[in-house]
């Protein structure tokens, strides 16, 4: 079930979720190479666009 006030981001010993109320139109995803950037990208889209949100990425 989706809930719609987060997005998990990250699973491990410990969930981590970010809260949709900290979302706005500016972000940075930085890190090297092999990190994870693309794919927290993309679970961010998928999270902000199951919910309602329209999303750009360029």
């Amino acid at each position: 079930m989706i809930d719609p006030s987060r997005i998990r981001v990250a699973l491990g010993r410990e969930p981590v979720d970010l809260l949709c109320r900290y979302g706005n139109r500016h972000g940075l995803i930085a890190g090297a190479t092999g990190t994870g950037k693309t794919v927290t990208l993309q679970v961010l889209a998928e999270g902000f666009a199951a919910r309602g949100v329209p999303v750009f990425m360029a």
